[in-house]
């Protein structure tokens, strides 16, 4: 059954760096290890894998915080390196070994130049409901992207 809605979120967000430094960033196996935990690579239990093709997956685990265990699975549906990747996102979590319902969304995000650096759009939809966008919007991608500036600032 497919629950998705058309309920979304879009933000945008300057990284340093150039569209291909952030897009490599982005989908390198080696690079998600060090900035998708805010626990850091082993206390973050970071685990991913990424087959960057379409029909490709980039699968990941990880915890965010020492209660909460995310596994997630993008389907890569469009990939136009180094500016564009649309995936479909499958997200199974569990919050002290208790699981928690299932996201599916759709994700798009896009890399273009600026002068100084890299703008990163992201547009997400198929929120269940505004309080999952909200927690998104307000605290996931901005979280998930700082990280991922201070790892590029650090290469």
């Amino acid at each position: 059954m497919d629950t998705r809605t058309d309920l979304g979120l879009a933000l945008r967000r300057e990284l340093p760096g150039t569209p291909e430094e952030v897009f490599d960033a982005y989908t390198s196996a080696e690079a998600q290890r060090r900035w998708l935990s805010a626990l850091g690579p082993d206390d973050g239990a970071v685990q991913t894998t990424v087959d960057l093709r379409v029909g490709g997956r980039w699968e990941a685990w990880f915890r965010p915080n020492p209660q909460l265990l995310v596994h997630d699975v993008q389907t890569y549906r469009e990939i136009e390196r180094p500016h564009r990747l649309v995936t479909d996102l499958v997200s199974e979590s569990s919050m002290g070994g208790e699981p928690m319902p299932t996201l599916e969304s759709h994700v798009v995000v896009t890399f273009a130049p600026t002068g100084t650096g890299t703008l990163v759009s992201v547009e997400q939809t198929g929120f269940p409901t505004t309080e999952l966008r909200d927690f998104f919007e307000s605290t996931a991608w901005p979280a998930g992207l700082d990280r991922l500036a201070a790892s590029l600032a650090n290469d």
